[in-house]
């Protein structure tokens, strides 16, 4: 009977939720690939040497998965990663994004990968680049970036457009 009771009450009780690997991932309107961000983990703490890897999802095609290549890391799809101040995760810092950090550290067990949206605090879920032209490198023409409030979980989201370039004051005021 004693045995029965232990048998139903491990049953009975929930398993714990793994903890997802994937932090966000960067989809982007030329087609269905993604390129996935996760978190690499060594005995249940971020991986001191490289704390996050990324990789393409080609769900365009098969769903195979590719790494990035030379100039996707050094100019789009890549990043730097640096230990935080107060030694508190990692500061990545996205290629393509330099003016908004990701600090990557753990919330309980569970590594995540915290940026400002709409100017506040989220957890980084997903980016959705819009093209513009064609070519080999096409142009942005605006980013959603999405995630979740740490504490409450709503949905959290911001549009992004590029910088333009300042029009000179020739063009402001006119010719003389």
């Amino acid at each position: 009977m004693f045995a029965t009771l232990v048998l139903a009450a491990a049953l009975a009780a929930p398993e714990a939720a793994a903890c997802p690997a994937e932090l966000f991932r960067i989809g982007r309107s030329t087609n269905a690939n993604e390129v996935v961000y996760t978190a690499r983990m060594v005995r249940g703490a971020l991986d001191p040497d490289a704390p996050i890897s990324a990789e393409w999802h080609m769900l365009a095609e098969d769903g195979h998965r590719e790494g990035l290549n030379f100039l996707e890391k050094l100019v789009a799809y890549g990043f730097s990663v640096d230990a935080a101040e107060g030694g508190n995760g990692f500061t990545v810092i996205l290629k393509a994004k330099k003016d908004r950090p990701v600090h990557l550290r753990m919330r309980g067990t569970c590594p995540d990968a915290f940026v400002t949206i709409s100017g506040r605090p989220a957890l980084l879920r997903k980016i959705f680049v819009q093209t513009k032209g064609g070519g080999v490198v096409p142009e942005v023409a605006w980013a959603d970036v999405e995630g979740r409030d740490p504490d409450t979980g709503a949905v959290v989201k911001e549009r992004i457009f590029p910088p333009q370039e300042m029009p000179s004051p020739d063009e402001l005021i006119g010719p003389r």
